[in-house]
């Protein structure tokens, strides 16, 4: 949008599809905490207030001991001072509506990046819609596909580049559960913090949703420890975690 504002013309490819037209699984989603750095971005682009439309305010972690016990932690001394708790999917909804509007934007989805030639600023797409690939040129590529990227991958094959790099693997996962709005609505914890149980290697957060609920990301061991992802398994399993 930024780009487009600027007279330049913009082709964005997504290789999922609109997810406001087809429902995706979020399951691995966490809660954006949108902090003044963000909202000033999205002030640039001027959607801002349409954006806090969307947002909670968090004052503080709010700590959850092992005795059930809590303790807010601000983070700042200043009662107008907070960040935001706003949903990733509610976020790029409305990203993706403003961006539509423009003139000089074009989107394209369920195309998935297959290569890059560097040298010819081309990158080819497979079409999941029609199963056919597509070329497309532009003056620039932004390559913003993750931690299986395509376009790295093109950069290290190519010999011109001599471009090396280096991967680890995380030892942790995560996956996103949720806590309900309270019955007749409500929320069933302190709306107003960033909830947060810290068991060592484990841990939980959870950030509010407007209609009540909760975003619950729990962060875990895949493997070598009492409880990890490779064990819990059963409901039984689970259900001992988490007592």
């Amino acid at each position: 949008m930024r780009m487009a504002q600027r007279g330049y013309q913009v082709t964005l490819v997504e290789k999922r599809p609109d997810l406001r037209k087809e429902e995706q699984d979020a399951g691995r989603s966490i809660n954006l905490a949108l902090s003044d750095r963000g909202l000033k971005g999205l002030n640039l682009v001027g959607i801002k207030d349409k954006a806090k439309e969307l947002c909670i305010p968090m004052y503080g972690r709010m700590i959850h001991d092992k005795q059930g016990n809590t303790f807010l932690s601000k983070y700042s001394g200043r009662d107008d001072e907070y960040i935001n708790s706003i949903s990733r999917p509610g976020l790029n909804m409305l990203l993706l509506d403003e961006a539509e509007k423009m003139p000089d934007v074009t989107l394209i989805f369920n195309h998935g990046c297959k290569s890059v030639d560097l040298e010819n600023a081309s990158a080819t797409f497979y079409d999941h819609t029609s199963n056919t690939e597509v070329t497309l040129s532009a003056d620039v590529i932004f390559g913003t596909d993750g931690a299986g990227s395509v376009v790295r991958k093109s950069m290290f094959n190519h010999r011109k580049f001599l471009f090396s790099f280096s991967q680890d693997w995380l030892t942790h996962g995560y996956k996103e559960i949720t806590i309900p709005a309270a019955q007749g609505g409500g929320y069933q914890t302190n709306e107003g913090a960033l909830h947060i149980w810290p068991r060592g290697e484990d841990m939980l957060i959870a950030l509010p949703n407007l209609d009540g609920s909760f975003t619950v990301t729990l962060f875990l061991p895949y493997s070598n420890s009492d409880y990890c992802f490779d064990n819990l398994t059963t409901p039984e399993m689970v259900l001992e975690y988490f007592t």
